[in-house]
């Protein structure tokens, strides 16, 4: 039976796509896989963080871990911890350790001096200058707070991804399945290769790349076969192919041949939901369920079968796997950005900052992030980084080229960090005030938090304004534990001896110094009534509005 496929109202591929998802939805599977697995795949629940990051307090350079309150002076030298090494060494007044670069700090020790700011003698060190509270220590936790989300569902994990969660130690997560495939290729001129190539016959070409691009997409092939045109071998082999996969792929039989078979089997035991697109190589191209199970017949031109498998078959598997609904993606560009916000590089070494990229209608525009060397959660959370050049200096209006690694499609909140904001779905730059006080400049992200005590008077029309207040409380006694200065409540404290990023931190200081936070992050007396400033673009006032009121 011949099938003649029009070339009059045929779908485009995107059409003949969308009906083809109606008519036979996906279903995913969600499964577990090992976190070398992962990279690639889309998170089907949220990863969230069970442990600090870094896990214990540790030195950032080679030299010695003492207390602040011996310096300056002349130290007595009574032990040394390597990396890798826990020693039970608790050090009081006058006394200091020698640590590596990432060795874990000894009990009682606030601060690290580095060895070259240093004279040793025998088993003393001389310490010449004062040093602060927490001066070259990376304090447990300051890249990633235990309880902080690594991914969100729905979510593209990159190969950074998994460097931060084997930080953390998680050895596997959910993510949606990827499909397993059979491929059946059919024609009686069809001869594998290193076979004979006998009179009127060729090499078959289509098994070959199908296979290889399904490998390169994460699928799983279950079969392939080059099977003769004969009706009941070619209905077995796809019986076989339903038991066996989540797709199936044919090519050839598609068009108007008598030996044309894949289109007659499929209307025979199964639906054809689409035969033809108006596209080029590839027109008689079929979509179709068969015994359950979607099956795409293909040209048996090797070239159409290229061109509709990336127009088709690719974008379907996209969708199965959550590719195609991720909210953020991996990606490999440059793109040439505005900064919102100055920075700068190390007086002598090239320098990589990451950045946070926002984008409004084809512009592109950077934040970089306050960041050290060890901060692998916050390298993986960024968008991309820059390189600056030693010594140089960049201010806010300033191009620079970014080095772009992923692209994240959700709705954006930026600005100062809020119990109250915890159910806002979208991106969380928690970056405080003054960085949400240039995006309202800019008209950038989608809800602004800022603090009255660093971003007063800045509007846009583009926003509408809700008020908040709360308190600021204060706990403990000793060296003043402040915030980077673009939080609001940095205000609060003079020349703090550590500054956090976000209050989440805060009570990992408790005890050790004297600490301030919002209430509800901890207990304490009330210092100051901070007021905040949330801007929203309108089709997000009614769910701030509803959340404030829940609080």
């Amino acid at each position: 039976m011949r099938a003649f496929v029009p070339e009059e109202n045929l779908p485009d591929p995107e059409d003949a796509l969308n009906l083809f998802l109606k008519e036979f939805p996906i279903k995913r599977r969600s499964i577990i896989v090992d976190l070398l697995q992962a990279s690639g795949k889309v998170t089907s629940s949220p990863v969230i963080a069970e442990m600090d990051y870094p896990p214990f307090n540790r030195s950032t350079v080679d030299g010695f871990a003492l207390r602040s309150t011996s310096t300056p002076g002349k130290l007595k030298i009574v032990g040394k911890i390597s990396i890798g090494d826990w020693k039970d060494i608790k050090i009081g007044e006058g006394e200091a350790v020698e640590v590596d670069t990432g060795s874990p700090l000894p009990e009682g020790a606030d601060a690290v001096v580095k060895v070259e700011n240093t004279e040793v003698v025998d088993n003393l060190v001389t310490v010449k200058n004062k040093l602060r509270f927490g001066t070259n220590v990376a304090w447990a936790g300051s890249d990633i707070p235990r309880g902080t989300t690594i991914l969100e569902k729905n979510q593209e994990v990159t190969p950074e991804d998994v460097g931060a969660m084997a930080s953390l130690g998680v050895t596997s997560l959910e993510v949606y399945d990827m499909p397993s495939v059979y491929i059946l290729a059919t024609g009686d001129e069809l001869v594998e290769p290193g076979k004979a190539l006998g009179p009127g016959k060729i090499f078959e070409s289509n098994v070959h790349y199908l296979s290889a691009r399904l490998k390169q997409l994460g699928c799983r092939i279950v079969g392939g076969v080059v099977l003769p045109d004969e009706k009941e071998k070619i209905r077995q082999a796809l019986k076989k192919a339903a038991q066996e996969a989540d797709i199936i792929i044919t090519t050839g039989g598609t068009s108007s041949g008598e030996k044309d078979y894949i289109h007659q089997i499929i209307r025979e035991d199964g639906k054809i939901i689409i035969h033809g697109i108006n596209f080029k190589p590839g027109k008689p191209t079929i979509m179709g369920a068969l015994y359950g199970k979607p099956v795409f017949g293909l040209s048996g031109n090797i070239v159409a079968t290229v061109m509709t498998f990336n127009q088709l078959v690719r974008k379907y598997i996209e969708h199965f796997s959550g590719i195609s609904g991720a909210t953020r993606r991996s990606v490999s560009s440059r793109v040439i950005a505005t900064l919102i916000m100055p920075t700068r590089a190390d007086p002598h070494r090239t320098t990589n900052t990451p950045v946070y990229v926002l984008e409004k209608g084809e512009k592109f525009f950077a934040i970089p992030l306050p960041f050290d060397s060890y901060m692998i959660g916050t390298f993986a959370l960024a968008d991309g980084y820059i390189t600056l050049p030693p010594g140089s200096n960049l201010e806010s209006g300033d191009q620079v080229e970014v080095n772009i690694k992923s692209v994240d499609t959700r709705p954006v909140l930026i600005g100062e960090e809020d119990e109250s904001l915890k159910k806002f779905e979208g991106r969380k730059v928690l970056l405080g005030t003054v960085p949400a006080c240039q995006a309202l400049r800019y008209g950038l992200g989608d809800v602004l938090v800022l603090s009255e005590f660093l971003c007063k008077d800045v509007t846009n029309d583009d926003f509408v304004e809700i008020r908040k207040s709360r308190w600021i409380l204060r706990n403990g006694e000793g060296d003043p534990v402040g915030y980077h200065e673009w939080v609001g409540m940095s205000k609060l404290v003079d020349n703090p001896s550590v500054k956090l990023k976000s209050p989440s931190t805060a009570k990992l200081f408790l005890g050790k110094a004297k600490v301030i936070a919002p209430s509800g992050y901890i207990h304490g007396e009330r210092l100051a009534e901070e007021k905040l400033r949330i801007l929203a673009r309108k089709s997000y006032v009614e769910f701030l509005e509803r959340i404030f009121s829940e609080h």
